[in-house]
């Protein structure tokens, strides 16, 4: 992904990356192709949501971004503050990743921000209270 130019879509679905996610976010902030990126159900955790996030920030091609089922939780709080500088991004799916409140706020704090977003997909009762605000 560093070095690529062609590539648009990556679908790693349920491949159970882990730690390899950490890589894809490195590469990703210097890929300039790919529009989507599914790592549904990839068990990315808090760390490789952070470098997903770290990427987010500079990132300026990626539109959509499945995470689906990773347990990424108090990762959320990352993605939501990469959030607030993305100008990318139009689909996120975080369904499936017990957001916990403080991440919810986050979140929420940064689609105040971000213009981009279109689609926030699957998100929990508990989270909606915040947007909801």
């Amino acid at each position: 992904l560093k070095v690529n130019k062609s590539l648009r879509e990556l679908n790693l679905w349920n491949n159970r990356i882990k730690e390899g996610c950490v890589a894809i976010g490195e590469a990703l902030k210097n890929n300039f192709t790919l529009e989507a990126l599914n790592l549904k159900t990839n068990a990315v955790g808090p760390t490789g949501a952070q470098k997903l996030a770290d990427a987010l920030k500079v990132n300026k091609s990626l539109r959509e971004l499945n995470l689906w089922y990773n347990g990424i939780k108090k990762g959320c709080v990352a993605i939501g503050e990469a959030l607030k500088t993305n100008r990318s991004l139009e689909t996120l799916d975080l369904g499936n990743n017990k957001i916990g409140a403080i991440s919810a706020e986050r979140i929420a704090e940064a689609l105040k921000e971000n213009v981009t977003l279109q689609n926030l997909k699957s998100v929990n009762a508990a989270f909606m209270q915040y947007i909801m605000i």
